[in-house]
């Protein structure tokens, strides 16, 4: 059973549209994941910096345009909450990024499949 080459070279497009759409999204992820990971490693290293300030001392904390003095244990927990959502979010960006770099591969292998067996 021969497919026609209409249609050969729809499925083609097709494919090949996943397959651009797969690097752009995988670039970009990529790009969020290295982001994130900056962001992990800044907020480690202020915590570090700020633990050996001690707790008696309170830190000046941005809010809208003014500044709040805040206990530091606060300012501590503050960017330790935010480190997890920031890991959590990190996991999250893994995971798509195995999902777009399997799908990249199958549509790739389309191709391949189709390209092999259509000669």
């Amino acid at each position: 059973m021969s497919i026609p080459p209409e249609a050969l070279q729809k499925v083609l497009q097709e494919i090949e549209m996943r397959v651009m759409q797969s690097q752009l999204e995988l670039t970009s992820v990529r790009q969020q994941i290295a982001q994130k990971q900056r962001d992990i490693r800044l907020t480690d290293l202020t915590m570090k910096e700020l633990k050996d300030i001690p707790p008696s001392v309170g830190v000046w904390e941005g809010v809208g345009k003014m500044f709040l003095n805040v206990p530091i244990t606060a300012h501590i927990a503050r960017l330790d909450k935010e480190k997890n959502e920031t890991e959590d979010q990190l996991e999250a960006l893994k995971k798509k990024l195995n999902y777009l770099e399997t799908t990249y591969k199958n549509a790739k292998r389309n191709i391949d499949d189709i390209l092999g067996h259509s000669q």
